[in-house]
């Protein structure tokens, strides 16, 4: 790698991110990727520096983008957004349902949970769903190492849980663990943040980088919630390769368009729900419900059954409340909207 990419490469410019440039070449852009959007403008690393940016159609944060140099004295102006290989998404606020693309581009993200309180298993499991539909590497984060008594049984705890996911305890506050962290973002792999405020994701984020990046908070004794600290999404570079996405904090993740997220994370019981006697089984009382012959028998946690089941509700009742055609009329824009995005040829 060389010249520009590798000027880059802080960035997570790889050979993936190459042969997406390559369907651009000749038309004069410069490569960079989005490292904060600003209402109406976008700050844009590139191999000369950072610098800010307008666009029609906002990009989000991890975005690689093609520039349009300025004329005169404007400012730059995004050509081109390159097709993502993953996003982060969740069901935006108002009447009309639309996904809302937090980060692009993510390749692990790191699901942080305070053992300063009792980790809610629940919880973690929906992270896990969107984790998994993004098309990210989920890995469970126990960071506050140093609070809990012992965090190897809450370790435990969590992997019976849920199965064939990294779990990695570490203190942000002592740096127990942070090296198998940025191990696991090497040579070039871009990871996200989630969990709620308060689980230490700023004092993590400067930890992980090595240097204070990211402004932290005092806990609220009462109820061990923090201050939402960070206001905007940041793309930072990790010492020794990777780079790490810094998010504000998300006390609610609300599910949008999550069913290959869900069989992930749930694969034993989305791998019995078709085996069921009648096909519109609720896995209640009905005869024949494999799903409730496998609790019956232990082969599946009934905590994990009311889990996986409250996520299906919560889903059912979106469906429920959306009119249909203004999804249908959503969906189309949508897919319009990203057939742009991959096939726009600049002029």
């Amino acid at each position: 790698m060389t010249g520009t990419f590798a000027a880059l490469a802080p960035y997570g410019a790889d050979d993936r991110v190459i042969a997406l440039f390559d369907s651009f070449a000749g038309h004069d852009l410069v490569p960079g990727r989005v490292a904060r959007v600003d209402r109406d403008r976008s700050v844009v690393a590139t191999a000369e520096g950072v610098e800010t940016a307008t666009s029609d159609e906002l990009p989000v944060v991890g975005d690689w983008v093609g520039l349009r140099p300025p004329r005169g004295e404007g400012i730059s102006s995004i050509g081109a957004i390159l097709p993502r290989w993953s996003e982060l998404s969740r069901r935006g606020a108002g009447l009309i349902p639309r996904p809302q693309t937090v980060a692009a581009n993510v390749d692990v993200a790191f699901i942080v949970v305070g053992l300063d309180r009792e980790p809610s298993p629940n919880r973690i499991e929906r992270e896990l769903v969107v984790a998994w539909e993004s098309g990210a590497r989920p890995v469970i984060v126990l960071n506050k190492s140093d609070a809990a008594e012992d965090p190897k049984a809450h370790a435990k705890a969590v992997r019976d849980r849920v199965g064939l996911v990294d779990v990695v305890v570490v203190s942000a506050l002592t740096g127990a663990g942070i090296d198998e962290l940025t191990a696991a973002l090497r040579p070039a792999l871009t990871a996200v943040l989630l969990g709620p405020s308060g689980v230490g994701k700023s004092t993590l984020v400067n930890a992980i980088v090595g240097e204070d990046v990211a402004v932290t908070g005092a806990v609220r004794e009462g109820d061990r919630r923090g201050r939402h600290t960070t206001t905007a999404r940041s793309l930072l570079p990790v010492p020794g390769g990777g780079v790490l996405l810094d998010t504000p904090g998300v006390r609610s993740m609300s599910l949008w368009d999550v069913e290959g997220g869900l069989a992930l994370t749930f694969p034993e019981i989305e791998e019995l729900v078709g085996s069921c006697r009648f096909a519109d089984c609720v896995h209640g009382s009905e005869p024949g419900c494999a799903v409730k012959d496998a609790i019956a028998d232990a082969r599946i946690d009934p905590a994990r059954f009311e889990s996986w089941d409250k996520l299906q509700q919560e889903l059912a009742y979106e469906a429920r409340s959306i009119d249909p055609k203004l999804l249908a009329a959503e969906k189309q824009r949508s897919k319009a909207i990203h057939k742009a995005m991959r096939g726009q040829s600049p002029t």
